[in-house]
Protein backbone atom coordinates (compact mmCIF):
# COMPACT_ATOMS: atom_id res chain seq x y z
CA UNK A 1 0.00 0.00 0.00
CA UNK A 2 1.52 3.43 -0.67
CA UNK A 3 1.97 6.58 1.52
CA UNK A 4 -0.98 8.07 -0.45
CA UNK A 5 -3.03 5.25 0.42
CA UNK A 6 -2.34 4.72 4.13
CA UNK A 7 -2.98 8.61 4.27
CA UNK A 8 -6.11 8.64 2.65
CA UNK A 9 -7.61 5.50 4.41
CA UNK A 10 -6.66 6.91 7.75
CA UNK A 11 -8.25 10.36 7.36
CA UNK A 12 -11.06 9.09 5.77
CA UNK A 13 -13.73 7.28 7.80
CA UNK A 14 -16.04 6.83 4.66
CA UNK A 15 -13.65 5.27 2.05
CA UNK A 16 -14.68 1.97 2.52
CA UNK A 17 -18.12 3.06 2.50
CA UNK A 18 -17.53 4.66 -1.06
CA UNK A 19 -15.29 1.97 -2.31
CA UNK A 20 -18.52 -0.37 -1.73
CA UNK A 21 -20.72 1.55 -3.45
CA UNK A 22 -18.79 2.16 -6.21
CA UNK A 23 -18.83 -1.65 -6.24
CA UNK A 24 -22.86 -1.38 -6.17
CA UNK A 25 -23.42 -2.36 -2.45
CA UNK A 26 -26.43 -0.07 -1.38
CA UNK A 27 -26.06 -0.74 2.18
CA UNK A 28 -22.52 0.79 1.66
CA UNK A 29 -24.13 3.81 -0.02
CA UNK A 30 -27.08 3.83 2.89
CA UNK A 31 -24.18 3.91 5.34
CA UNK A 32 -23.09 6.93 3.79
CA UNK A 33 -26.04 8.51 4.05
CA UNK A 34 -27.31 7.91 7.40
CA UNK A 35 -23.66 9.18 7.97
CA UNK A 36 -23.79 12.72 7.00
CA UNK A 37 -27.83 13.33 6.62
CA UNK A 38 -27.11 15.60 9.76
CA UNK A 39 -24.79 17.72 8.79
CA UNK A 40 -25.80 17.97 5.48
CA UNK A 41 -29.74 18.81 6.43
CA UNK A 42 -27.95 21.24 8.63
CA UNK A 43 -26.19 23.36 6.25
CA UNK A 44 -29.11 23.49 4.06
CA UNK A 45 -31.85 24.56 6.92
CA UNK A 46 -29.16 27.11 7.78
CA UNK A 47 -28.81 28.32 4.09
CA UNK A 48 -32.44 27.90 2.80
CA UNK A 49 -34.30 28.53 5.80
CA UNK A 50 -37.04 26.62 5.41
CA UNK A 51 -37.60 23.27 6.52
CA UNK A 52 -39.32 21.31 3.34
CA UNK A 53 -36.64 22.94 0.84
CA UNK A 54 -33.70 21.48 3.23
CA UNK A 55 -35.29 18.14 2.97
CA UNK A 56 -35.65 18.18 -0.68
CA UNK A 57 -32.07 19.45 -1.44
CA UNK A 58 -30.59 16.97 0.96
CA UNK A 59 -32.16 14.48 -0.84
CA UNK A 60 -30.97 15.94 -4.17
CA UNK A 61 -27.64 16.28 -2.76
CA UNK A 62 -27.24 12.38 -2.08
CA UNK A 63 -28.75 11.41 -5.11
CA UNK A 64 -25.95 13.90 -7.42
CA UNK A 65 -23.27 12.11 -4.47
CA UNK A 66 -24.59 8.52 -5.73
CA UNK A 67 -24.35 9.59 -9.57
CA UNK A 68 -21.14 11.44 -9.05
CA UNK A 69 -19.67 8.68 -6.94
CA UNK A 70 -16.99 7.58 -9.79
CA UNK A 71 -15.77 11.44 -9.83
CA UNK A 72 -15.42 11.97 -6.11
CA UNK A 73 -11.52 11.88 -5.51
CA UNK A 74 -10.01 9.56 -2.58
CA UNK A 75 -6.93 11.54 -1.68
CA UNK A 76 -10.23 14.41 -1.00
CA UNK A 77 -12.68 14.30 2.38
CA UNK A 78 -15.51 12.86 1.47
CA UNK A 79 -17.62 14.60 3.68
CA UNK A 80 -16.82 18.02 2.18
CA UNK A 81 -17.22 16.56 -1.17
CA UNK A 82 -21.16 15.74 -0.22
CA UNK A 83 -21.59 18.93 1.52
CA UNK A 84 -19.85 21.59 -1.28
CA UNK A 85 -22.56 19.76 -3.57
CA UNK A 86 -25.09 20.98 -0.67
CA UNK A 87 -23.91 23.98 -0.80
CA UNK A 88 -24.01 24.50 -4.38
CA UNK A 89 -27.43 23.12 -4.77
CA UNK A 90 -28.44 26.18 -1.91
CA UNK A 91 -27.08 28.25 -3.72
CA UNK A 92 -28.79 27.86 -6.94
CA UNK A 93 -31.87 28.06 -5.02
CA UNK A 94 -30.90 31.34 -3.01
CA UNK A 95 -29.95 32.94 -6.88
CA UNK A 96 -33.20 31.82 -8.22
CA UNK A 97 -34.93 33.71 -5.26
CA UNK A 98 -36.32 37.45 -6.02
CA UNK A 99 -36.58 38.11 -1.96
CA UNK A 100 -35.62 36.57 0.77
CA UNK A 101 -38.49 34.43 2.42
CA UNK A 102 -39.27 35.36 5.69
CA UNK A 103 -40.62 31.93 6.54
CA UNK A 104 -39.28 31.53 10.44
CA UNK A 105 -37.97 28.01 11.19
CA UNK A 106 -38.02 26.36 14.84
CA UNK A 107 -35.04 26.41 16.04
CA UNK A 108 -34.06 22.49 17.31
CA UNK A 109 -33.77 22.26 20.88
CA UNK A 110 -30.13 21.24 22.05
CA UNK A 111 -29.51 18.15 23.98
CA UNK A 112 -29.26 18.59 27.79
CA UNK A 113 -27.11 16.11 28.95
CA UNK A 114 -26.36 16.99 33.22
CA UNK A 115 -30.06 17.33 33.86
CA UNK A 116 -33.41 18.23 33.51
CA UNK A 117 -33.49 22.03 33.38
CA UNK A 118 -36.68 23.88 34.90
CA UNK A 119 -39.37 25.65 32.55
CA UNK A 120 -37.45 29.12 33.71
CA UNK A 121 -34.09 27.99 31.74
CA UNK A 122 -36.62 26.77 29.18
CA UNK A 123 -38.02 30.01 28.54
CA UNK A 124 -34.15 31.82 28.85
CA UNK A 125 -33.02 29.33 26.63
CA UNK A 126 -35.51 29.46 24.34
CA UNK A 127 -35.66 33.50 24.04
CA UNK A 128 -31.48 33.29 23.47
CA UNK A 129 -32.41 30.92 20.70
CA UNK A 130 -34.99 33.06 19.35
CA UNK A 131 -32.87 35.95 19.63
CA UNK A 132 -30.09 34.66 17.89
CA UNK A 133 -32.11 33.11 15.10
CA UNK A 134 -33.87 36.65 14.71
CA UNK A 135 -30.14 38.18 14.26
CA UNK A 136 -28.96 35.63 12.07
CA UNK A 137 -31.71 35.94 9.74
CA UNK A 138 -30.75 39.39 9.22
CA UNK A 139 -27.63 38.48 7.92
CA UNK A 140 -26.40 37.61 4.70
CA UNK A 141 -26.25 34.28 3.35
CA UNK A 142 -22.66 34.37 2.81
CA UNK A 143 -22.34 35.62 6.69
CA UNK A 144 -25.12 33.11 7.77
CA UNK A 145 -23.06 30.23 5.53
CA UNK A 146 -20.06 30.50 6.86
CA UNK A 147 -21.65 31.21 10.36
CA UNK A 148 -23.35 27.88 10.48
CA UNK A 149 -20.54 25.83 8.82
CA UNK A 150 -17.86 26.73 11.65
CA UNK A 151 -20.42 26.60 15.23
CA UNK A 152 -23.08 24.54 13.67
CA UNK A 153 -21.20 21.77 11.48
CA UNK A 154 -18.01 22.54 13.52
CA UNK A 155 -15.90 22.59 10.78
CA UNK A 156 -12.45 23.91 10.59
CA UNK A 157 -11.43 27.37 8.48
CA UNK A 158 -9.22 24.77 5.87
CA UNK A 159 -12.65 22.71 5.63
CA UNK A 160 -15.14 25.86 5.25
CA UNK A 161 -12.34 27.02 2.31
CA UNK A 162 -12.43 23.52 0.63
CA UNK A 163 -16.41 23.71 0.51
CA UNK A 164 -16.77 27.21 -0.42
CA UNK A 165 -13.89 27.01 -2.70
CA UNK A 166 -11.82 30.14 -1.36
CA UNK A 167 -8.86 31.09 0.36
CA UNK A 168 -8.43 29.56 4.52
CA UNK A 169 -7.92 33.85 5.22
CA UNK A 170 -10.80 34.35 3.19
CA UNK A 171 -12.75 32.37 5.49
CA UNK A 172 -11.04 33.73 8.42
CA UNK A 173 -12.07 37.41 7.38
CA UNK A 174 -15.39 36.32 6.48
CA UNK A 175 -15.42 34.67 9.89
CA UNK A 176 -14.70 37.32 11.85
CA UNK A 177 -16.55 39.79 10.18
CA UNK A 178 -19.79 37.37 10.42
CA UNK A 179 -19.51 37.35 14.13
CA UNK A 180 -19.05 41.15 14.49
CA UNK A 181 -21.89 41.84 12.77
CA UNK A 182 -23.93 39.33 14.88
CA UNK A 183 -22.55 40.42 18.10
CA UNK A 184 -23.95 44.04 17.00
CA UNK A 185 -27.53 43.30 16.24
CA UNK A 186 -27.37 40.99 19.26
CA UNK A 187 -26.23 44.07 21.02
CA UNK A 188 -29.02 45.85 19.47
CA UNK A 189 -32.06 43.85 19.69
CA UNK A 190 -30.74 43.54 23.52
CA UNK A 191 -30.81 47.49 23.90
CA UNK A 192 -34.33 47.69 21.82
CA UNK A 193 -35.99 44.74 24.46
CA UNK A 194 -34.75 47.28 27.60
Amino acid sequence: MSLLGMTADSTQPWLDEVRRARRGDSSAFAALVRGLQRPVFGLCLRLLRSEAEATEVAQETFLRAYQHLERFDETRPFDLWVLTIARNLCLDILRRRQKVQTEDVEPHAPTLASHEPTSEELAMANQQRRSLEDAMATLSDDDREVLALYYVQKRTTKEIAVIMGVAPGTIMARLFRAREKLRTRMTQAEQGAA
